[in-house]
């Protein structure tokens, strides 16, 4: 038989990128679905939404959520209210859904949310991202966050890999994160003011 988890059996957590690893004042964290409520297959998933949000809020001082799900998901896991009630609690909120085991589906929209998540780091915000499981869409968007900080590709996947046990399984993600690298090396270097 499967268990059961609740919020209270078993408190959200997340796994922090550590201040070593960003070289930036603030924090990057990846984290399951706060609220979810579902089966996978290894448990049951019965947890409360604004008993997650609130040990995000309080226990981890996250200000800014990143979610990486759509409404037709949000609605699947019983949280359709997420993103407001994460605004109502204080955090500001960030979403690009992207299909769970999928790729992003926009290059541009994808680097445009690394680019807010890294100047919310920069000012010292603490950043959970999440998706479903908080592996592998999460993992992917971590991971290109340290690209972007500098990291190469393979560097950048075992680093987070390292702090999320299970992230980036999916073969496909880890190649996107080798794309985004790419494609960042591609980029035109910008002239510093």
């Amino acid at each position: 038989m499967k268990p059961t988890h609740t919020s209270e059996s078993l408190p959200i957590k997340v796994d922090f990128l550590t201040a070593e690893q960003l070289q930036q004042p603030g924090q990057i964290g990846l984290t399951i679905a706060p609220g979810r409520c579902d089966e996978d297959a290894k448990a049951v998933w019965q947890r409360d939404l604004q008993a997650d949000l609130q040990r995000l809020k309080q226990d981890y001082g996250v200000n800014r959520l990143v979610c990486l799900l759509d409404a037709a998901e949000r609605e699947f896991l019983g949280i359709p209210t997420l993103l407001e009630d994460a605004a109502a609690l204080g955090m500001a909120t960030e979403n690009l859904p992207i299909e769970d085991d999928a790729l992003p589906t926009s290059m541009d929209e994808f680097s445009a949310l690394v680019d807010r998540v890294l100047a919310a780091v920069a000012t010292g915000e603490t950043v959970a991202i999440h998706c479903r499981g908080g592996g592998g869409r999460t993992g992917t968007l971590a991971a290109a966050c340290l690209v972007k900080l500098g990291y190469d590709a393979e560097a950048a996947i075992a680093t987070v890999q390292t702090v999320r046990t299970g992230a980036l399984s999916v073969a496909a993600q880890r190649e996107f994160v080798h794309q985004f690298a790419r494609q960042q090396a591609s980029l035109p270097i910008s002239p510093q003011d």
